[in-house]
């Protein structure tokens, strides 16, 4: 249950100890879900910000490597940290608080791609990479709130804890399966590897097709003939497109000549049900033609009536909820 604090007037005695609470992250093979878990160590009731907004990632390669001869030689690589962007995180310690007994330990899963999502920062989400983790705010001021962790009672007076950083622990080798046997396609699909948006109201998706023939091949490419099927940690929902015309029209439908591309983008929200990207977090989409029902065979045009799915989803990380704000 999350609880929203009411501000607290009075300063915290500075020559008081800080709370004592811990935070531990247990990552998962890549692909699943990782925990945090924050942990009352005190002997008193502590105040603590669980929120997740406030994790940052320090990766680190592992640091050493195999040369020919066979030995293990270190090298230094330079830790890469991975934290969501600066007007996503809370500047306040007002949400998500809970009030934890003592030997109490709030638990939630997270997924490390939300944080570690460009570039670089994506690319060092490896196995055996060496992980540290942080809960909390970094900043000069540290007698004045925002606080992770402080007092709850008077008589049990504690100095606040701005950030809580979790012992170092490495990420597992990921979990591997046996690849379909690849299949040769007339049409490739593809969707974007990433995007960032700022809400899903606003969450526009290209797919392209490519003709891997050498013949001209002629399909309806419209927003019409899209679909999706997009996961999040609250369910999975399915978004498609509008009805295809009953009579259709030689103007509607695209000619792919041979090893040639085409691409058409839709607007989520028109498709999908309102639900589906309500709340801020990383999403799932996979994309795929679906031109069963467009065909150009009662007009005379051979064309390709099938449904080919995208190589590779698109992870989407949606940065506020729909009824939030700037």
């Amino acid at each position: 249950m999350t609880h929203r604090a009411p501000p607290r007037k009075a300063k915290l005695v500075a020559s008081a100890p800080p709370a004592n609470a811990t935070l531990h992250v247990t990552p998962g093979a890549l692909g699943t879900p990782w925990t945090f878990e924050v942990t009352n160590e005190d002997d008193t009731p502590l105040r603590l910000v669980t929120d997740g907004r406030l994790l940052s990632l320090d990766l680190t390669p592992g640091d050493e490597d195999d040369d020919d001869d066979g030995k293990a030689h270190p090298h230094k690589k330079a830790a890469v940290h991975c934290a969501l962007p600066a007007e996503v995180r809370p500047a306040t310690d007002s949400d998500r608080v809970h009030i934890l007994l003592p030997e109490v330990t709030y638990v939630e899963e997270f997924d490390p791609r939300m944080y570690c999502f460009d570039g670089r920062q994506a690319a060092a989400l490896t196995p055996d990479a060496k992980l540290v983790a942080h809960l909390g705010w970094l900043t000069s001021h540290t007698t004045t709130p925002p606080f992770v962790a402080d007092q709850t009672l008077t008589g049990h007076e504690r100095s606040g804890v701005k950030e809580l950083t979790a012992e170092g622990v490495t990420v597992p080798d990921t979990i591997e399966s046996d690849p379909p046997e690849e299949r040769r396609r007339a049409l490739v699909v593809r969707a974007p590897s990433h995007i960032d948006a700022e809400s899903g109201r606003d969450l526009v998706i290209e797919v392209s097709a490519e003709n891997t023939t050498t013949r001209p091949i002629h399909l309806m490419l419209r927003p019409e003939t899209l679909a999706f099927v997009v996961s999040s940690p609250k369910g999975v929902h399915f978004c498609s497109g509008k009805t295809h015309p009953a009579s259709p029209i030689a103007e509607v439908f695209s000619t792919l000549s041979p090893h040639g591309k085409a691409s058409t983008s839709v607007l989520l929200s028109t498709i999908c049900p309102d639900a589906t990207f309500q709340s801020a977090g990383l999403y799932t989409v996979e994309a795929r033609i679906d031109t069963r029902h467009a065909s150009g065979r009662s007009i005379g045009i051979d064309t390709f009536d099938g449904v080919v799915h995208a190589s590779d989803s698109t992870l989407v990380r949606i940065r506020r909820d729909r009824a939030r704000r700037p």
